[in-house]
């Protein structure tokens, strides 16, 4: 969930029998997705709703519908999007031209290691049309993940809202087509890189992680562009250093 999770929630809790939302009307009930099933409980704190579990895409039930809750502004509305993750996602959503599709990120991404060109954010339409780039985002953001794929807890509606809502005017309930309309435009995909041999454990970690499935290759890289901020461990030997990129939907 974003950070904003718990006050958004504090505050639909203390309006609970007095707000009204589009698409659902007078929120009488308020619950949080169970851990280990599906459906969900009925709450009275914030503390009731759990903030760890990745694999949900609805963070609350209001008058049971799943509610995905976003923070106003810019956020990232996917991380570490991965090229051995693309083709089965791809696959999934019945794309056509899979491989030329794949191939054509992939260049992208040579290219900007490469320094033949700039820039790190791009506008989806760069590397996706319109309906392929709607139904991935829908996927990720409501239905599941590619790691554990459809979730037990899809989400039905998007929730936004500052970080601290205080007045329903705060507060915006939108379907996943009027989310996208709304903010289209403002939807950037981001090229990240980290690196095999950074000195943050952290970060270090996931670099392995990343080049030890064979379908991200595309995207590995032995010469090191750009510098981390934590600098250089110690136990790596420089020429054992890697760069390795993986994709956000970032919206600005």
């Amino acid at each position: 969930m974003p950070g904003n999770e718990l006050a958004v929630i504090a505050y639909l809790l203390s309006m609970l029998n007095k707000i009204t939302l589009p698409h659902l009307g007078k929120i009488i009930e308020i619950g949080a997705p169970n851990p280990s099933a599906q459906g969900y409980k009925i709450i009275s704190e914030p503390s009731d709703v759990s903030t760890e579990d990745s694999r949900k895409k609805a963070d609350i039930y209001l008058n049971g519908k799943g509610v995905s809750i976003k923070q106003s502004g810019g956020s990232f509305l996917f991380n570490r999007l991965q090229r051995a993750e693309l083709q089965k996602v791809y696959s999934d959503l019945d794309y056509t031209d899979i491989d030329a599709k794949l191939q054509q990120i992939d260049k992208t991404i040579s290219d900007f290691h490469s320094g033949v060109t700039e820039g790190r954010n791009l506008p989806w339409q760069d590397l996706f049309n319109e309906t392929d780039f709607k139904t991935l985002l829908h996927f990720l953001t409501m239905q599941g993940s590619p790691n554990y794929g459809d979730s037990t807890h899809p989400a039905e509606f998007i929730l936004e809202a500052i970080n601290s809502p205080t007045k329903p005017s705060d507060i915006h309930l939108m379907t996943f087509d009027e989310y996208f309309d709304t903010y289209k435009n403002q939807l950037k995909i981001a090229m990240r890189r980290q690196w095999v041999g950074q000195d943050s454990d952290s970060e270090h970690g996931r670099a392995l992680s990343l080049i030890k499935k064979e379908g991200n290759a595309p995207w590995i890289f032995n010469d090191v562009i750009g510098q981390p901020i934590s600098g250089w461990r110690q136990d790596i030997a420089e020429k054992d250093r890697k760069t390795v990129y993986f994709l956000m939907i970032e919206k600005t």
